[in-house]
């Protein structure tokens, strides 16, 4: 049985609430960081790459020239 000079250990439920958005807050922003992260690395890989439009198309071009020229196509 309780004491009548005992008091209650219990948080408030507003403070808890409280508590329970500002880490919810805080782990979307966490989350939300490592996508923007992911995709400016997928981003830059895309950059570096080859597929930079004319260059692309270009060695394309040269590659199906070579082949139509050694089957005698062209």
């Amino acid at each position: 049985m309780k004491r009548k000079n005992q008091k209650d250990k219990r948080g408030s439920p507003l403070v808890e609430e409280g508590l329970l958005l500002g880490l919810s807050i805080v782990s979307l922003t966490v989350v939300l960081s490592i996508v923007v992260g992911l995709l400016s690395g997928v981003q830059n890989t895309f950059d570096l790459s080859i597929f930079n439009g004319q260059d692309f198309l270009d060695q394309i071009r040269q590659s199906l020239d070579q082949v139509l020229a050694f089957l005698r196509i062209v």
